[in-house]
């Protein structure tokens, strides 16, 4: 098979590669000569740090200056004039620029055969002068070569007679101020661009303490130089420039439908019916189900190079400009980044944007809790093994460890846990700040994504070394569920925990200030905006609850550009309505149904957002999918498919941890059994006082909350495969490396042999179809639309402040300035209601989300197609007799007037 005929864009890359003046020729010695700085008169591409005020590939004059001032981070391509033809550059070596404030001694090491413990050469750094960037050019460097770094400090000091596995120059793992230096580990880039694998544990192991000798530089993960030359197509260049316009139709912000996916997980069953399941390439040949389901843009679950124990989900970076290896259908120089880009366009071609799950609030270099042990007589609350003198290195940490993570005020030994992981990166401090926003460009210029969900975003906030307290990997043990502050010991107060999703006793959070962190640098930066480009916050976690507190730009030419905000105030109180019996005016920390069907106005107003700013979702990654939300009484996270070592090793510290993660306040209810008028329903569902089957009353429920995304002001999200019904079998947190298997995939064979999956595929569809052709109604770009005139009572009279605590509610979008009339019928009581409707209209029903018109009986008698939903009629909608309309009980009808 050739090499075009596996991919055609690994052909051209190959091609370019191969016509690139200067390349090194593998088949004879390099010839290699290093110098502190790259002589004056060479150039490179723009690094993302000057991308503000160049052009993307552009070439620019290397100087110290930029190298100290941290612009020209991580390898850069270095070329020189062409002696016989000046208008050429030819490269000539490669510039290795890394950041190191604590850093006594950085050695570059280059690796010909990546699995060696022996480098192929080595070059001393040096710091330069006035800054804290360890530097050095290589000539005789070009594309393909793999590197790493080591580094001496405090800690470990230069001793002539250190040799690789050695222990001269050793002080201890980690001194008092956090240093925990290492030259017998190899550490990566923090800008490299393609990994070419995860550790080798079997190798050698990253640990220190009794592994402190290991020898890590052949089990070390490498980087490799490497150069995309991916030529994007003139479809996609147009793309560019409507978004960068914010004229693509269907794309403004108040259009946008975002669909929550893995990036693996979705395609990695066999039946997803790609070739290369599982994968980026996999992804883009399946963007034609995602345009016909009617969403504009993915969001894709961090898709960056992790750690080998990050779990399904990936949340443990590791790498911020790199795809994740385990995600390519093949790895050899820049066909990952190629791939990820081909991805990406086919992507764009369907119309459909790419937004990214970044996590910077940690890393995949895990914390000091990694070996457990049980006390007592029941194997409960296990308590920290591993010394703090334990912990991996192979990257961030061994680079300068108290730089990059936040560590205890007077203890640098341990480190601040506020993301429920271990570890709590410093966001604001000068590399991670350089860090964050060269890695977000670079996806943006780059790889083209259209924008991001921050992970904890919280922790973007914090100031710099402003810890109120710090709670540490040690503190986990101790915590315990709390609702309120009364809940907590003395001293303790109730938090968000991030990791664990749920709230618990501990120490404080985080000393939050959105205006002068990088909350607003990102919103702020010339850049992301250029591209308009998307910013989501996780607005809860790493040691605070910010809801509401993110930002809009400062930029008075972006007006309507800020941050968005996952709401879950619309998540709580729309599973609460239909699933617990809440009323319209229960609350949930002051949000009402109004308030959340409205768009969340008190959340996003105040500081200059908009009711788009609000993603209004229903169900995450992070917690029960929709079909277990209407199948479960509670999470099922112990022994099963998605929790495989619970079954084999129930006492283990990864079981207990994986079954005591995950919250507790689901608000979920299995619809099936319990007593109805007194009649037990065993396997049947009560419903409207009578015991039905189960199976339409549950897909009833999913299409309420389907159809409440569609109608309710702010941006809807859906998690992937909740429109045909995916289960994870009551499992509300599938974070775990043993959960990435066929019972997390998506199962496409198992749904696409159902025909009441079909129609709920196809009420998804027809939901979001309304939402596109009522925007006027359900979209707008500023509060307003709604009107006190709009809310009223089932016999159609103005709903008062005492009518809010019923469950039946007549939403009338009266104003036909604006497009047709319509009338939203809310019916969540027990029986059913007969609601008045406004007279001198003729009214047709184009959804009614009762199971009689899911039944197979109703479809063959009206010769529909059993893959058909007939609870949406947009196409033919039915003629309402009569000046009332009969809801059924906890039915949605939505009634246009014509």
């Amino acid at each position: 098979m050739t090499l075009a005929t596996r991919a055609p864009w690994l052909a051209a890359a190959a091609l370019a590669a191969a016509a690139l003046t200067g390349c090194p020729d593998e088949t004879k010695p390099r010839l290699y000569k290093s110098y502190e700085t790259p002589p004056s008169g060479l150039f490179t591409d723009t690094a993302p740090a000057v991308w503000d005020q160049t052009n993307p590939g552009d070439k620019l004059e290397v100087t110290q200056d930029l190298i100290g001032q941290m612009k020209l981070l991580g390898p850069q391509l270095v070329y020189e004039k062409d002696k016989t033809d000046p208008a050429k550059l030819s490269l000539r070596g490669v510039n290795f620029s890394v950041f190191s404030q604590r850093a006594e001694k950085v050695r570059l090491l280059l690796f010909n055969d990546p699995n060696s413990n022996k480098a192929t050469q080595q070059f001393e750094m040096t710091r330069l002068s006035g800054s804290d960037v360890w530097n050095v050019f290589v000539e005789g460097v070009g594309l393909g070569q793999y590197y790493g770094y080591v580094a001496w400090g405090p800690n470990w000091r230069f001793d002539e007679n250190w040799y690789p596995g050695s222990v001269f120059g050793f002080q201890n793992d980690v001194d008092a101020e956090g240093n925990r230096f290492n030259p017998n580990k190899l550490l990566f880039d923090p800008y490299c661009k393609i990994f070419n694998r995860g550790h080798d544990w079997s190798k050698g192991s990253a640990g220190t303490g009794p592994d402190r000798v290991s020898l890590t530089y052949g089990a070390g993960m490498k980087c490799r130089v490497v150069q995309s030359t991916y030529t994007w197509g003139d479809e996609e260049k147009a793309w560019r420039e409507g978004r960068d316009a914010d004229s693509v139709d269907g794309h403004h912000w108040n259009e946008m439908v975002v669909y929550e996916v893995h990036p693996k997980g979705f395609t990695a069953n066999a039946s997803s019916g790609v070739k290369h399941s599982g994968t980026f390439r996999g992804f883009g040949e399946k963007a034609a189900y995602l345009k016909d389901l009617g969403i504009t843009a993915v969001e894709m679950l961090p898709p960056f190079e992790k750690a080998l124990d990050a779990g399904y989900w990936g949340y443990n970076t590791l790498g911020f400009f790199a795809p994740e290896h385990s995600y390519l259908s093949r790895n050899e120089m820049a066909e990952g980044i190629d791939e990820f880009k081909w991805m990406v366009e086919e992507l764009h071609k369907q119309g459909i944007e790419v937004i990214l799950d970044v996590v910077y609030n940690h890393s995949g270099e895990g914390g000091l809790w990694r070996q457990k042990i049980y006390s007592g007589p029941i194997p409960t609350n296990p308590t920290n093994l591993d010394p703090i003198e334990t912990a991996s290195l192979l990257g961030f940490r061994g680079l300068d460890n108290a730089l990059y993570y936040a560590l205890p005020p007077g203890n640098g030994r341990e480190y601040c846990d506020y993301t429920g992981v271990g570890n709590t990166m410093r966001c604001n401090s000068p590399p991670m700040q350089r860090l964050i926003i060269d890695s977000l460009r670079y996806w943006v210029e780059e790889m083209h994504v259209d924008g991001y969900r921050f992970d904890l975003a919280p922790a973007l906030g914090g100031k710099d070394g402003h810890y109120l307290t710090c709670p540490t990997s040690a503190d986990r043990g101790s915590r315990k569920d709390c609702g309120q502050n009364s809940d907590c010991d003395q001293n303790e107060i109730c938090t968000w925990d991030g990791g664990r999703n749920r709230n618990t006793c501990g120490k404080g959070g985080i000393d939050w200030d959105a205006a002068s962190t990088m909350v607003q640098t990102i919103i702020d930066d010339p850049v992301l905006q250029k591209h308009n480009t998307r910013i989501i916050a996780e607005p809860w976690g790493a040691g605070g609850y910010p809801v509401g507190g993110f930002a809009a730009t400062k930029n008075a030419d972006k007006p309507g550009y800020g941050w968005g905000e996952w709401n879950n105030k619309f998540r709580d109180w729309w599973r609460s309505f239909v699933n617990q019996g809440w009323a319209l005016n229960s609350k949930q920390d002051g949000a009402d149904g109004g308030y959340v069907i409205a768009g969340s106005e008190g959340l996003f107003k105040w500081n200059g957002r908009k009711p788009y700013h609000s993603i209004n979702f229903v169900t995450c990654h992070d917690g029960m999918t929709m079909y277990d939300l209407v199948s479960y009484s509670g999470k099922v996270n112990g022994c099963g498919p998605l929790n495989p070592r619970c079954c084999s090793d129930p006492y283990s510290s990864f079981c207990q941890e994986a079954v005591n993660s995950g919250t507790g306040d689901n608000r979920c209810r299995d619809w099936k059994g319990g007593s109805c008028n007194g009649v037990e329903c065993g396997q049947l569902a009560c419903y409207s006082g009578a015991c039905v089957e189960a199976e339409p009353v549950k897909l009833q429920m999913m299409r309420n909350w389907f159809l409440a995304m569609a109608f309710s002001h702010g941006t809807p999200m859906i998690f992937g495969g909740d429109e045909w019904a995916r289960t994870q079998l009551g499992n509300n947190n599938t974070y775990t490396p043993e959960a990435d298997n066929s019972y997390s995939w998506h199962d496409w064979g198992q749904w696409e042999a159902q025909d009441d999956r079909w129609r709920l595929n196809d009420f998804v569809k027809q939901a979001l179809r309304f939402r596109r052709e009522h925007a006027y109604a359900f979209a707008p770009k500023d509060y307003g639309t709604f009107q006190d005139a709009y809310w009223r009572n089932e016999d159609g009279t103005p709903k008062k402040d005492a009518a809010w605590g019923s469950r039946t509610l007549m939403i009338h979008f009266s104003d036909k300035s604006k497009g047709p009339e319509l009338a939203i019928l809310i019916n969540m009581d027990e029986t059913d209601k007969n609601f008045t409707l406004p007279t001198g209209r003729s009214w047709k029903r184009l959804i009614d989300t009762q199971y009689f018109y899911d039944s197979a009986s109703y479809l063959n008698e009206k010769k529909v197609s059993l893959r058909k939903s007939a609870n949406a009629t947009l196409d033919a909608p039915e003629a309402v007799p009569g000046p009332g309309y009969g809801v059924k009980s906890r039915t949605i009808v939505v009634l246009e007037a014509r």
